[in-house]
């Protein structure tokens, strides 16, 4: 899970440089297609080794398959307050594929083999990339001489790599490796801030980091889509681990975030008709909060109710940040 994770972080931004020069429908065409294969490749992967390699493909293409679309909702409703209901739509289609998934993915690996969890993401993603060639039509027309900042993506994608190999192996590895790793992280990110200075068409524009509003928000999106990852797949874990059910039953864990994220979502268009968007994201943050304080003071006895009360609360503190940080930061 760390390396497809790796993958997406790493590549995300890339995906949408890439979109402003080939444009996004192809960008995303591009990303599908290294979902699809290295989803292919994982479920016939003969050893660990190739099983990480492919990993690593496929989440390359989650980055693109994930972000992308957002930048295509921008373009397709520019109204801030259709963009919103368009939003809560696209979050009743996470919580049902949230809801679906585990217990699909729960009873292949039951009743069949872990390979088919994989096969099953290559129809999915071959029928997106088929939806978004039919029906989204092509934006203005891409910067294609734009020049290319092949110097700030490479320290980039080296910068991240690094800093998130040295965490993820905080504990894990050598006390030397992880120094190392961070070392590398540091001066390489320190490099490329100081490099995109005299870029005519950087990366990521620094000028973005200038805006404070827009940095907190940066770093809120990064907090709150923590704690909806570490949630989505440390609750099915512990679910397993600690109180001993099937896979089947530690992936309905997923079920009450999955219709509370929904409903936070939805409910974001009614909260700003009394609160501010301030307030809106406050609201969210407390329910998320609530959410790990039930987790924290759990123990290996806690009760399986308590999963699922705390995803609930998780759910909708989730859905109606992020579907009001992601108007507010467009």
């Amino acid at each position: 899970m760390a390396v497809f994770l790796l993958g997406t972080a790493v590549s995300t931004p890339l995906w949408s440089k890439l979109g402003e020069h080939i444009g996004n429908k192809q960008s995303y065409q591009l990303a599908a297609l290294f979902f699809v294969v290295g989803s292919l490749l994982q479920g016939l992967a003969p050893n660990i080794v190739f099983l990480i390699i492919v990993r690593t493909i496929a989440g390359i293409g989650n980055g693109g398959v994930v972000s992308l679309p957002y930048i295509i909702y921008a373009r397709m409703y520019a109204d801030p307050r259709k963009r919103m209901k368009v939003l809560g739509f696209v979050s009743a289609s996470y919580s049902t594929a949230t809801i679906i998934g585990p217990l699909v993915g729960g009873f292949i690996v039951d009743a069949f083999s872990w390979h088919w969890v994989f096969y099953l993401n290559v129809p999915i993603g071959l029928i997106s990339a088929i939806l978004v060639q039919i029906y989204y039509q092509l934006e203005k027309e891409p910067h294609k001489n734009k020049p290319v900042d092949y110097m700030g993506s490479i320290l980039m994608t080296i910068g991240l790599t690094s800093l998130l190999a040295g965490i993820e192996m905080i504990g894990t590895a050598s006390v030397t490796f992880v120094v190392i790793a961070l070392v590398v992280a540091v001066v390489c990110l320190g490099v490329m801030i100081y490099f995109e200075r005299g870029v005519a068409d950087p990366i990521i524009p620094s000028r973005l980091f200038k805006n404070q509003a827009l940095v907190i928000d940066f770093v809120l999106f990064t907090l709150i889509w923590g704690a909806f990852v570490g949630f989505l797949i440390y609750s099915p874990m512990w679910a397993q681990g600690l109180l001993g059910t099937t896979a089947l039953i530690g992936g309905a864990t997923q079920i009450p975030s999955s219709f509370t994220n929904f409903m936070g979502s939805g409910s974001v268009a009614t909260l700003r008709r009394y609160f501010t968007p301030q307030r809106v994201v406050a609201i969210g943050i407390v329910m998320l909060i609530v959410s790990f304080l039930l987790l924290v003071i759990g123990g290996v006895k806690t009760p399986y109710w308590v999963l699922l009360v705390a995803g609930a609360f998780e759910g909708f503190g989730n859905g109606a940040c992020f579907n009001e940080l992601q108007v507010k930061v467009q």
